[in-house]
């Protein structure tokens, strides 16, 4: 949310604010503005606009850094399907340049539950990494397993 961040600008919440700001609504939401856009909302226009303009300049960052084949777009922006896909591929093939090849554009298989999704996987990994906890000595004994009676555990 720091000033020039990429998510500060193209992201629902971003889009939330703006849309909220430009409809007048204190409850409007980057589904609203997808909505309004579809029908042909001017003001929902800009703000979408706005948004894929500032989408785009982060991938070709991406593609000019990384040379993907493929950009997977998740999120809840990509909960508005065509309606972002259609203007953002159109925005990105009009910034790449001769020595870039156009990458497939495409909405993440899993939508917006994949960060839910992997911080639970990285969790249950954590989990089976985390060793046993070992019962505390008295100094000059040892824990059952322990190899070498001369160590001591404090």
């Amino acid at each position: 949310g720091q000033r020039g961040c990429l998510e500060r600008l193209a992201s629902a919440s971003a889009v939330s604010r703006a849309w909220a700001q430009a409809s007048g609504d204190p409850h409007a939401d980057a589904a609203d503005c997808a909505k309004a856009v579809e029908s042909g909302d001017p003001r929902a226009q800009e703000v979408w606009r706005n948004a894929i303009d500032a989408l785009a300049d982060g991938l070709l960052t991406a593609l000019t850094l990384l040379d993907p084949h493929t950009l997977i777009i998740g999120g809840g922006l990509a909960e508005a399907g065509e309606t972002l896909f259609t203007p953002l591929r159109a925005a990105v093939a009009a910034r790449v340049v001769q020595f870039q090849t156009l990458p497939e554009i495409v909405p993440a298989a899993l939508g917006d539950t994949a960060g839910c999704l992997g911080a639970g996987l990285l969790a249950w990994d954590l989990l089976d990494e985390t060793p046993a906890p070992t019962a505390p000595t008295t100094p000059g004994t040892t824990n059952p397993g322990d190899t070498d009676p001369t160590e001591v555990t404090t």
